[in-house]
């Protein structure tokens, strides 16, 4: 049993592609989200409507909340790119700690684009 705990393998190719791609797409996004975010406040402004709480949350918190997710992103790809073997522990931590941060980022992501997006479809489903 000591082996398979010792034994070291290659790290999967997939581990470096998914944490780099997670890591880009949160570090972009916490570039442009200032611009984004800032661009969507004034068009709001125009509508002269209470926005929805979630609305709301993207607005206060879009130009800065994206380095909550960026940082951890550059620092997991970096973790995974760093180490080359791997022993069967340790991959296994690898892909639950990529996986988990994809789902998070992805899900951010999702609740981003939905926030700034809800009260223009509302208003067009007024019009």
């Amino acid at each position: 049993m000591s082996e398979l705990i010792t034994e070291r393998m290659e790290r999967p190719t997939w581990l470096v592609v998914s944490s780099s791609i997670a890591a880009f797409i949160s570090c972009s996004a916490a570039l442009r989200a200032p611009k984004t975010v800032s661009q969507f406040r004034e068009l709001f402004k125009s509508f002269g409507a209470d926005l929805p709480w979630g609305s709301q949350l993207v607005l206060d918190c879009g130009d800065w909340a994206w380095w909550l997710l960026a940082i951890p992103g550059i620092a997991i790809a970096t973790w995974v790119t760093s180490k080359s073997q791997l022993t069967l522990e340790e991959r296994r931590t690898m892909r639950i700690t990529v996986r988990s941060y994809t789902l998070i980022v992805w899900t951010a992501v999702a609740l981003f684009i939905w926030g700034l997006y809800a009260p223009i479809f509302k208003l067009g489903a007024v019009v």
